[in-house]
């Protein structure tokens, strides 16, 4: 699994949105579809994931190619939408998040696991993209609609993960896949949070 914290952060926002059984929660950028299956198995959730990258995406009925800008799901038709380390990717932030507003029904929970600044924010070009303060991250939340309920960070599970990369991988091969250099990354005093929000039940 290629995220800080493995399902520990997953089962946090799970525990935070206390989701009926078998409630309706999309995976954007899915990837492998790894967090779907683990929803459906361990939580009872009736879970679906897109993703744009065909190569890895199953090929299972509840899986489908599409992107974040265009999710293929009628209005008011999930309980739960979920990102992880997919938000900071997305080219059009807000659109997404419209989105994500048109398919949840009324009280709704968005899920958001990612990267934030504690410096510097940035936009890379490796596999870190648009890294945001705190502030800002909120601030483009409730501009959509929603209503942000909680933010935990889990820093400390990134720091173990970027650890253990640079022990498998090393130095220069970490910072390239990075798409940034020690300098620039000790600017953006890098950071991992879970947010959960609520689209307005109104």
């Amino acid at each position: 699994m290629n995220r800080p914290g493995g399902f520990i952060i997953t089962d946090r926002a799970l525990a935070l949105c206390n989701f009926r059984p078998w409630a309706k929660v999309l995976d954007l950028g899915c990837g492998s579809g790894v967090t779907v299956d683990y929803l459906e198995k361990k939580h009872s959730i009736d879970a679906f994931g897109i993703d744009t990258d065909a190569s890895v995406l199953p090929k299972q009925q509840q899986f489908a190619l599409a992107h974040a800008e265009d999710i293929p799901f009628p209005i008011a038709s999930i309980d739960g939408v979920l990102m992880e380390c997919s938000f900071s990717m997305m080219e059009d932030q807000q659109l997404v998040l419209s989105e994500c507003y048109r398919v949840l029904n009324p009280g709704g929970k968005l899920i958001i696991s990612d990267m934030y600044s504690h410096g510097e924010p940035a936009r890379l070009k490796g596999c870190l993209g648009r890294i945001d303060r705190r502030e800002t991250i909120t601030q483009t939340i409730e501009s959509a609609g929603f209503i942000p309920q909680h933010f935990e960070d889990f820093s400390s599970h990134l720091k173990a993960f970027w650890g253990q990369m640079i022990f498998e991988k090393g130095a220069k091969s970490f910072y390239c896949d990075l798409g940034t250099v020690p300098e620039t990354l000790k600017g953006i005093k890098c950071g991992y949070y879970l947010l959960v929000a609520e689209k307005t039940k109104a």
